[in-house]
């Protein structure tokens, strides 16, 4: 079975309309909990970035940040498992389940 986070490079690239919004994986974050998946809108109306004063800054395209798990914990996420597709979403579930406790990282 794969680490997990090579799964999770599998996500990078791809592509996936999630309720009418053309997004695309452009990172995932590793957190001490569970995995994040960051989507960029693809072909949308940029937004004003704040700096970290709160003054605009610039345009940026719009970004989603979603756990890799559902609300429950107790399954993938169901925009990460439409991404990931059937088999590698399997992979994902099995390798996120399975008793070996450092997975999740």
């Amino acid at each position: 079975m794969q680490p997990l986070h090579a799964l999770l490079g599998q996500l990078m690239g791809r592509h996936a309309t999630i309720d009418g919004i053309h997004c695309e994986v452009i990172d995932i974050l590793k957190t001490d909990t569970v995995a994040r998946v960051v989507l960029a809108e693809v072909h949308g109306q940029p937004m004003i970035q704040p700096d970290q004063h709160g003054e605009p800054h610039r345009r940026v395209g719009r970004t989603f940040t979603l756990s890799v798990l559902n609300e429950e914990g107790r399954d993938l996420h169901p925009v990460i498992s439409h991404i990931a597709g059937d088999a590698l979403a399997g992979d994902l579930f099995r390798t996120l389940f399975s008793n070996e406790p450092t997975l999740h990282r």
